[in-house]
This record gives C-alpha cells, sequence and structure tokens, in this order.
C-alpha cells in the first residue's frame, strides 16, 4: 500500500512538472506575439508598403506602311513626358526611330485610349516613316490645347544610314578644289597654244620659206623643202 501510494505521488509530481514547463513555453510565446504587434504598430516607424511592380510598356501596336514596311511601336515613360520607339523590316532593311513628347496634361481631360488610336493612325499614314527629320505626330483630341503632347521625331537610323551614304558619294574639298583648278588651267592652255600657232603661221621667215619651197620644189614636193630648209636657216617657232 506504502509503495502504490509513492508511486502516485511520484507520478503526480511528474505531471505537475510538465503542465508547468508548458505553461511557462505559452506565456513565453504569447509575449513574444506581442512585443512584435507594438514593434509593427510603434509610432515613429513607418509600415513596411508593398513594392511596386516595374514599369511596363504604357500601350504598344502594329501596323504596315504605305510603302509596305512591316512596323510595330512601342511606348515607355520618360522622365519628362514618353517615347515612342518604332522598329520597321522593308524587304532586308531594318530601321527604328523615336518619337518623343508629354501628353500628360492631355491625358487629364482626354481619354488615353482616344489619343493611341489616334497615334496608331497617324503612324499608318506616314509616307516615309523614320525618314522625315521634321515628322510629328498630332491628335485632334490633344495638337490645340496641348502641343506639346505632340510627339516629334528625335532619332532615326534610317536618317543616319541616308547622311552617310551622301557624305560617301560627295567629292572632297580638296578633290572639288584640284577639279576647278583643271577646269580653269585648260582653256588659258588652249589660248596660249592658239596664240602662238597664229603667230608662227603669220612669221615672215616661214612665209619666206614656204615660197621659196614652192618655187623651186613645187606643190608636191614643197613639204620636204620646206623642212631643209627650215633646218638649214632655222625658225623661231
Amino acid at each position: 500500500m506504502r509503495v502504490q501510494s509513492l508511486t502516485l505521488l511520484s507520478l503526480l509530481l511528474l505531471a505537475a512538472l510538465v503542465l508547468s514547463v508548458e505553461a511557462e513555453k505559452e506565456r513565453k510565446k504569447r509575449h513574444g506575439s506581442k512585443a512584435s504587434t507594438d514593434k509593427l504598430h510603434a509610432p515613429g516607424k513607418p509600415q513596411m508598403e508593398p513594392r511596386s511592380q516595374p514599369s511596363k510598356h504604357l500601350t504598344k501596336g502594329k501596323f504596315v506602311t504605305q510603302d509596305h514596311a512591316n512596323c510595330r511601336w512601342a511606348v515607355t515613360e520618360q522622365e519628362e513626358g514618353i517615347a515612342l520607339k518604332v522598329e520597321c523590316t522593308r524587304q532586308d532593311n531594318k530601321f527604328s526611330c523615336f518619337f518623343t513628347g508629354n501628353p500628360t496634361s492631355c491625358f487629364e481631360s482626354n481619354q488615353k485610349n482616344v489619343y493611341w488610336k489616334q497615334i496608331g493612325r497617324n503612324l499608318r499614314s506616314q509616307k516615309i516613316i523614320c525618314g522625315d527629320s521634321k515628322s510629328v505626330l498630332k491628335t485632334r483630341v490633344c495638337r490645340k490645347k496641348f502641343p506639346e503632347s505632340n510627339l516629334k521625331l528625335v532619332n532615326s537610323t534610317l536618317i543616319r544610314n541616308q547622311k552617310s551614304s551622301q557624305k560617301l558619294m560627295k567629292p572632297s574639298t580638296e578633290e572639288q578644289s584640284e577639279v576647278e583648278k583643271t577646269t580653269l588651267s585648260s582653256p588659258a592652255k588652249t589660248q596660249t597654244t592658239a596664240t602662238n600657232y597664229s603667230k608662227c603661221v603669220e612669221d615672215p621667215d616661214l612665209v619666206n620659206q614656204r615660197k621659196i619651197a614652192l618655187d623651186y620644189c613645187g606643190e608636191s614636193w614643197s613639204f620636204f623643202c620646206n623642212f631643209f630648209i627650215s633646218m638649214i636657216q632655222g625658225s623661231s617657232c
């Protein structure tokens, strides 16, 4: 009987110890959870905000030009306004260009969809896409009240390539000056030669030599006789 009492007492003490340990763990757990909550809502400390997603293309589209170039365009935000990039392929030739503007004020008074539809229509109607440095994309909804919303061409690989070809075909300044010198000197040389020839024809000595050769040698041999007479007597020409 005594042994049973001791055994029961031991079990009760063990159970009490286990319950005490579990209660302490639960208390610490609750205390830690409350401290974390107080830290999150503590005054003077900004709460964590969700991260914003990276900016994406505002809008984009595809079109075919009047000269059968397949193009696509996409718009991205800039520090001030937007940039519209156009990439085209015509046969095996690829080119691109950028238009920039600031339609923010226009968007506050009008629908964005209407603006971009009119921009896309304007792109399709371009006669030489990316080929005119003065090209401007305008819309009916914004061009009068918000001229800054017009998108102007600022860069084009097609225009750069055309300028490079023109430079290769155009002669350099040195080559052009050489051509001008040659052109100016040629008439002077021709005029000098003609003047000398006329002087030689009218020279009295030559006239007398030709007359003697014609009298003594006849018309058929006058050339040879005149040649020998010139060798003997000499001539200024």
